[in-house]
């Protein structure tokens, strides 16, 4: 299932008919980097369990997306994805996240009390999680994908868009203070709990696959809850 979420763009455009399990959602408030609002909209209609959360200037490789399609349950692993540049493994961007739909529910998605000022959403995501006993590594290095702007200076204007980044925003406060927060009463703290916040949504599109693949048996799993129970589902 791919989940396409339009965060309030002002363009008017018609989406054509794929052969795909498609979602295709648009916020009808233009909220300045509601990229926090965004993805828990996204993950919201989501149909699986493993999801990859991206932006739109980031793609996957088709070899790295047939890896994620037959990974296990990610659990509480939470992985992120290396660009391909030249041909060359780099670090990925820390807002590219591979993971358990259920663990992002768990831990309240992303802060939306980030939103209207640009950055650090991501950030305190990525740290949340750390906290809470999430485990953050990237998936194998020959699997990447590609990223079609590519700068060191956050500060490039050589964008998809006319929004400008500024660390002066009080972002960068709040974030100290989450952080604080977090230190200091532990968990479940550090986190405004805001989700689906001040904005709403219409379905622009929803498309089935013709064909779906028949799922491999697995006769096995039903007996196996006991095993299940006693060690836990990770």
């Amino acid at each position: 299932m791919f989940v396409i979420v339009d965060d309030g763009s002002p363009i008017s455009y018609e989406i054509p008919k794929f052969n795909l399990n498609l979602r295709w959602i648009r916020i009808n408030e233009d909220i300045p980097w509601n990229m926090a609002g965004a993805r828990n909209l996204g993950v919201t209609y989501a149909l699986s369990d493993n999801i990859f959360i991206n932006d739109v200037d980031f793609y996957l490789l088709p070899d790295t997306l047939e890896y994620m399609a037959h990974h296990k349950p990610c659990g509480r692993m939470i992985y992120k994805v290396g660009l391909d540049i030249n041909g060359k493994w780099a670090r990925g961007h820390c807002n590219a996240w591979f993971m358990s739909r259920a663990r992002f529910m768990r831990f309240f998605g992303v802060d939306e009390e980030f939103s209207g000022n640009w950055g650090r959403e991501d950030d305190m995501f990525a740290k949340l999680h750390k906290w809470s006993g999430s485990r953050l590594k990237y998936i194998p290095k020959k699997y990447r994908a590609i990223r079609t702007i590519v700068s060191n200076n956050e500060m490039d204007t050589s964008s998809y868009h006319t929004l400008k980044r500024s660390r002066d925003t009080q972002n960068f406060l709040l974030h100290k203070l989450k952080k604080q927060e977090i230190k200091t009463y532990g968990a479940e703290y550090g986190y405004s709990k805001l989700f689906l916040h001040n904005f709403t949504w219409k379905f622009l599109s929803e498309q089935r696959r013709d064909s779906r693949p028949t799922p491999k048996p697995n006769q096995w799993w039903w007996y196996l809850w006991y095993w299940r129970w006693l060690v836990g589902y990770n």
